[in-house]
């Protein structure tokens, strides 16, 4: 039995990259699985992957940058599942590139602000009655050691995954009187999107450090499904019931917070 079996679980944006590793990973333990992108197409590996794995899936377009699409996404999963264990806010618009703190604009602010901080206050707030209601929910935001360090360049994009780990812990305290746990994953790993990076650089130079990867401790750069999903999934199971407004640090030491 998986440690997963019989809990639903949401991932947003699992079309691709660390979302769709972790929605892999919780069919294989035994989830059913409600997933979103912007567009089915983005979804069909996912699906194809994790019904293989024995899931059910409930694969939906959903912006997370419009509220209504998350009220029918949140909607649509329990009506199908008849409620919701886990949830695991993935979404956010990729990075604007590194660039000084000067040249950063609104936009590149709005864009984070949106698609990531609102977009995971929307899903969590959206999905708190059937967390509370299952009794053992779990919840896992997404951080980044950008924010945490204040990496170079990375202005608007580490500020906003610093505010979504605070808005976690307010959460985690808020909510676990329900026994509801609210952790943070700050992943440091290469996804589908970073191969196919890699894969376009000359042979002899296919470095992630020149992808804007750290150089890790341990001497090697993290995989988002070997590396990453296995702690998705301690933090969504009851494994992790007395973990609670937390940071895991997956990132191969790359960041130790104190």
């Amino acid at each position: 039995m998986g440690k997963l079996e019989g809990r639903t679980a949401i991932v947003t944006g699992a079309g691709r990259g660390l979302g769709k590793q972790i929605a892999i990973k919780y069919a294989e333990e035994g989830a059913n699985l409600a997933i979103c992108a912007r567009s089915l197409d983005r979804l069909a590996e996912t699906e194809r992957l994790c019904r293989e794995a024995g899931a059910e899936v409930l694969s939906f377009v959903c912006d997370v940058t419009k509220i209504d699409q998350m009220e029918a996404f949140v909607a649509a999963t329990a009506e199908k599942f008849g409620g919701i264990d886990i949830l695991y806010n993935n979404a956010m618009a990729t990075t604007c590139g590194h660039k000084h703190f000067e040249d950063h604009t609104q936009e590149d602010f709005d864009m984070f602000y949106q698609s990531g901080l609102m977009s995971s206050f929307h899903m969590m707030r959206l999905c708190f009655p059937w967390l509370k209601k299952s009794g053992h929910g779990k919840v896992i935001c997404v951080g980044s050691g950008a924010g945490v360090e204040g990496q170079f360049g990375m202005t608007a994009y580490g500020a906003i995954k610093e505010a979504t780990r605070a808005m976690a812990r307010t959460a985690a305290r808020e909510w676990g009187k329900y026994n509801i746990n609210v952790n943070t994953i700050n992943p440091g790993a290469i996804t589908d999107f970073y191969y196919e990076q890699l894969e376009k650089m000359p042979e002899g130079e296919r470095d992630p450090m020149k992808l804007g990867f750290n150089p890790t401790i341990i001497g090697r750069i993290g995989d988002a499904y070997e590396d990453i999903a296995p702690v998705a999934v301690f933090l969504a199971s009851e494994d992790s019931r007395h973990i609670t407004g937390q940071t895991i640090m997956a990132e191969g030491g790359v960041t130790m917070i104190p």
